[in-house]
């Protein structure tokens, strides 16, 4: 048969039985297509041009739904960004797929006053800085969002981003998923939802969200929630009430653009890395951190990666910033061309940021009495102070590859000696089953032989019996003494 021209014939759109159910489902009055009811096959086809907000929506409409979502779309959540916000409260999200690498899936729903939810989600292909600029910069919610908004009654929108976050755990699986929770800290409803929330509170980032100064006793609040050893951002609206020993003994600061930073302030952090912005700090200011890390004791200091966005009056005074430090060129006997954290590298993955590595060949080290080295690198209006934890940190990437290399191959070794002792046991047991089978078919026929060999016996008795019974009894007798019998047999 010639192969026909109607393209809904073909087989590469779908298999003949999807198109025959499709077919059947479009003759129903209600115009509709059951999905609990499509075959396997074209399920696998329907779910992979499915993204993971029409998944949501999907799971959302029944339980059943929800389990077929699960099983044919199995995602890990990668991010999970949160904002506790009255006004603008919304999940946004990263899958850990390539195909949905950059698409940033946000979901906004709230609690009108008759007690029902509403959501509006979609997906943006965004990556993920414009994608945090957008959830915790931007105040107001997008135009479909405010049109599906009632006016008459007052809206919930914390309950509803909660009740969401809930939903997609519970959907994808988000085990190893990444936290970043934004808190609204001008919002006092906004600082208790987030102080009651004591699962957020365990995250690995944290956002202070505001446009103007809070009260002091809200911000000490949320930072006694916040666990030392995470990475805090405050927006530049947020002001000096932030620097408190919380923030100040924080791992990871970032400080968006904070004109209220005093010399005070900069002496005074002690976390491990730190990136501020546009500020207005001198070059002296910035020379007294420098002295401070080269003269003061090392237990009182533990900066490793310090990162400064220049005001115009340091800018024009770049030489102010190193004077009274000894600075020395490039050695690469003493140390890498490039600066990078090792144990980050490794824990992210093998592919290079090129954001986390710094060319350092034409910057200048400070060396300290106690052995340690510090690079300070201008790039452009950015000044970057970096502490060299580890001078060779390719050697020891290499030493850890090397390691993983062993590990890897400790472990298929360990499968391989498993397998080869169970395959010993496997035909161990086989050996034994055959020699158990052979025994028990021995056993068997010599049974059988002994039971045919009494079965005789009895009928040679029985016989003979009846033979001495219709005969004359003396000559029979003396017939039956010369006839050879077994010990254990008698005359009856």
């Amino acid at each position: 048969m010639e192969p026909s021209d109607d393209p809904c014939s073909s087989s590469s759109l779908a298999p003949p039985s999807l198109l025959d159910f499709l077919h059947e489902e479009l003759k129903a009055p209600e115009k509709y297509i059951n999905l609990l009811k499509i075959p396997k096959k074209g399920l696998k086809i329907l779910y992979e041009h499915l993204n993971p907000v029409d998944c949501y929506n999907l799971a959302k409409a029944s339980p059943e739904l929800k389990k077929q979502v699960k099983k044919h779309k199995p995602l890990s959540i990668r991010n999970i960004y949160l904002r506790f916000d009255d006004e603008k409260s919304c999940v946004g999200v990263y899958f850990d797929r390539h195909r949905y690498k950059y698409t940033a899936c946000v979901f906004y729903m709230w609690k009108k006053g008759d007690g029902n939810y509403r959501f509006w989600n979609n997906s943006y292909y965004l990556k993920p800085a414009k994608f945090q600029s957008y959830l915790y910069t931007k105040l107001t919610h997008p135009k479909e969002v405010k049109a599906m908004q009632g006016t008459m009654f007052p809206i919930d929108f914390l309950m509803g981003m909660l009740e969401t976050q809930k939903d997609l755990c519970s959907i994808f699986d988000a085990s190893r998923a990444t936290r970043y929770v934004g808190v609204n800290v001008n919002d006092k409803r906004s600082v208790a939802a987030f102080r009651a929330q004591s699962s957020f509170q365990t995250a690995q980032h944290f956002r202070l969200i505001g446009s103007k100064p809070p009260k002091p006793h809200r911000i000490k609040s949320i930072l006694k929630c916040l666990p030392i050893n995470r990475s805090i951002r405050v927006s530049h609206q947020v002001g000096a009430l932030c620097m408190q020993d919380e923030l100040i003994n924080a791992s990871h600061v970032t400080l968006d653009d904070p004109e209220w930073l005093t010399r005070e302030h900069v002496l005074s952090l002690n976390c491990i890395t730190a990136d501020i912005g546009h500020n207005n700090l001198t070059a002296d200011d910035l020379n007294a951190f420098l002295m401070q890390w080269m003269f003061l004791d090392t237990n009182q200091i533990r900066t490793e990666r310090f990162e400064i966005t220049l005001s115009p009056q340091a800018f024009q005074n770049k030489k102010a910033i190193t004077n009274g430090l000894m600075l020395l060129d490039w050695d690469p006997k003493r140390r890498e061309g490039e600066y990078f954290d090792v144990d980050q590298y490794l824990m992210k993955s093998t592919i290079r940021d090129p954001h986390s590595f710094y060319d350092c060949k034409f910057s200048k080290d400070i060396l300290r009495e106690d052995g340690q080295l510090a690079t300070v690198l201008f790039h452009g209006k950015r000044l970057h102070f970096l502490v060299w934890k580890n001078r060779f940190p390719y050697k020891i990437l290499k030493e850890a590859r090397e390691k993983e290399k062993d590990s890897q191959m400790r472990v298929m070794w360990g499968r391989c000696v498993i397998e080869a002792l169970r395959l010993m046991n496997v035909q161990a047991q086989e050996e034994w089953n055959r020699k158990t089978e052979l025994v028990e078919k021995m056993v068997k026929s010599r049974k059988a032989d002994a039971e045919e060999e009494q079965t005789a016996k009895r009928k040679y008795f029985q016989a003979l019996k009846e033979f001495l019974d219709t005969s004359e009894p003396k000559p029979k007798r003396r017939l039956l003494r010369t006839i050879t019998i077994l010990k254990d047999d008698s005359i009856p």
